[in-house]
């Protein structure tokens, strides 16, 4: 390993993920939903991301969210593309290949509304996390919020003797290319668990995490098992040490877990009518949800709102629909609970937003219309945001502001989509959020634009793209059923080898892509 990387695997680059979390004006609707100020973004806001990976959620948002932006990953390759892409979309924004000690040191940084790291607080040394907590300190603005996702206990105390395996064995043992290195550490720890050792056969899950490990993609484990350093935490632990920026903990990043009601069993609400500290309450609830993965937000000297305040805001707001009103399933897992959601409150709601061709609309517009309670209207959209069906809108001024470099970073992501599918989310003016947009639905988009509105011309635009790459489509072969080792029933895939049966699923495509295009539409990405 090259000294640069401190530990971080560097040998190859990681995935091009996408994480809401990291927007500051969705964060910004996360607080005004407990109820806690937040700041107002501007053209004059300054955000920043440290890790921001391959750039995607960070040009996502500096195109889509008015404001300066910041960020630096030691990775050169990652400031390569996240240059590429801020270039592309013209939006005002900085990336560095700076480690975090260098860049808390730099002199010519402002003062910042958000500061975010996703997934890199557990990943770095004890020495990078102070590095990360120092320039929080120093350029933070007083109400300043920050995003801190990361891998936790007790949800990874069962499994993280696997993680340690893979890092063992990567060490001490395996060579090559990134492929070749998870490979030989996968058949390392099959012929591990083969052999029977106690732990293995003990352990909760853990040949079933192994089994699910397998499928997933080697960047991926690369970057999250085999960095040197790795140190789980606990919540309280995480909140004690940044209290050294002056940081109070605000809440999760997952709007639903602003309700106990809405997702924990009632067993466990009854506990929790015990315990009175909320610093106690938030740690106890990973017990009761064993978790893995928090994504905590934290706010530098926090303001309470009044409730009427608080409301107020969140019901100026517009909200806009992102999944045909059919299509969002009337029942919520929350990981240990199936909350039911009840048709007749929950569907007026969604054909109401689905209105217009989509359009907008404020929460004053729907109580207006049906005398509904305020708190259970914002109860349907807090469980609606948290699903992804719905989602905050900016109002008209940033819209505006931010429309035309989030049109140009949308059109070099569908130009690349062309020749692979690796960013699967354009940028929406209107959300200031990432919309998924798979690969195909990028280049019909591409094609929609260029004048081609029916599904004849899509089809017939696109199979010469495709065509001309020498690709064809895989699919699951539907006259065929079998079982997998599991024995669960699944179609076999096979590859559509004739031009004909190439053009006529393209066709089936365009045709799913132009019913979802009023909601991209809406989004102000068509």
């Amino acid at each position: 390993m090259n000294s640069w990387n401190e530990g971080y695997f560097t040998d190859s680059t990681y995935t091009y993920g996408y994480y809401r979390e990291l927007s500051p004006h969705f964060l910004r609707w996360c607080l005004l939903l407990k109820g806690i100020a937040a700041p107002e973004i501007t053209e004059d806001s300054c955000h920043c991301e440290l890790g921001f990976g391959q750039g995607v959620s960070a040009n996502i948002h500096a195109a889509a969210v008015p404001g300066k932006y910041f960020g630096t990953d030691f990775n050169p390759a990652h400031a390569t593309n996240a240059n590429e892409l801020a270039e592309a979309s013209g939006a005002n924004a900085k990336f560095f290949e700076d480690s975090f000690e260098e860049f808390s040191k730099r002199d010519d940084l402002p003062q910042f509304d958000s500061v975010s790291f996703h997934g890199i607080w557990t990943w770095v040394s004890a020495e990078n996390r102070r590095h990360m907590l120092e320039i929080v300190r120093r350029h933070l603005k007083s109400g300043g919020m920050v995003y801190n996702s990361y891998n936790c206990l007790p949800g990874w105390a069962p499994n993280a003797p696997l993680r340690e395996l893979l890092t063992l064995y990567d060490h001490y043992k395996a060579n090559g290319d990134t492929n070749a290195r998870v490979k030989s550490a996968f058949k390392f720890i099959e012929d591990f668990i083969a052999a029977e050792p106690a732990y293995a056969n003990i352990a909760p899950n853990f040949k079933s995490y192994f089994d699910n490990m397998k499928n997933l993609n080697a960047d991926y484990i690369a970057h999250e098992y085999l960095n040197l350093d790795w140190d789980l935490m606990y919540f309280v632990d995480v909140v004690e040490q940044c209290k050294d920026a002056k940081l109070d903990f605000a809440m999760s990043a997952i709007p639903m877990e602003t309700r106990q009601d809405m997702f924990l069993p009632e067993k466990a609400r009854e506990f929790f009518k015990t315990v009175d500290n909320p610093i106690m309450i938030e740690q106890l609830q990973d017990y009761f949800i064993n978790r893995q993965f928090r994504k905590d937000l934290f706010v530098r000297g926090i303001r309470r709102l009044s409730r009427t305040e608080a409301y107020d805001k969140i019901f100026n707001m517009r909200y806009v629909l992102l999944t045909p009103p059919e299509d969002v399933p009337m029942e919520v897992s929350t990981g240990v609970r199936k909350l039911n959601l009840l048709e007749e409150i929950y569907k007026p709601v969604l054909e109401f937003l689905a209105e217009g061709n989509y359009r907008p609309k404020d929460l004053h517009e729907y109580a207006a219309k049906t005398k509904i309670e305020a708190t259970t209207l914002i109860e349907l959209v807090t469980v609606l945001v948290s699903t992804g069906h719905v989602m905050p809108c900016q109002n008209d001024n940033a819209v505006k502001q931010v429309k035309r470099s989030c049109d140009r970073l949308n059109a070099h992501i569908c130009e690349r989509s062309v020749y692979g599918d690796a960013i699967n989310f354009l940028a929406s003016p209107l959300t200031g959020c990432g919309i998924e947009v798979g690969r195909f639905q990028q280049i019909f988009l591409n094609q929609y634009k260029a004048g081609n509105k029916t599904a004849d011309k899509l089809a017939e635009t696109t199979w010469k793209i495709l065509s001309r790459l020498g690709e064809k489509f895989i699919v699951e072969d539907k006259q065929k059923l079998s079982k997998d080792d599991g024995g669960a029933f699944k179609y076999p895939r096979k590859v559509l080898e004739t031009p004909e049966e190439n053009l006529a699923h393209t066709k089936t495509l365009a045709e799913k892509f132009l019913t979802r295009v009023p909601i991209l539409r809406a989004a102000l990405i068509v």
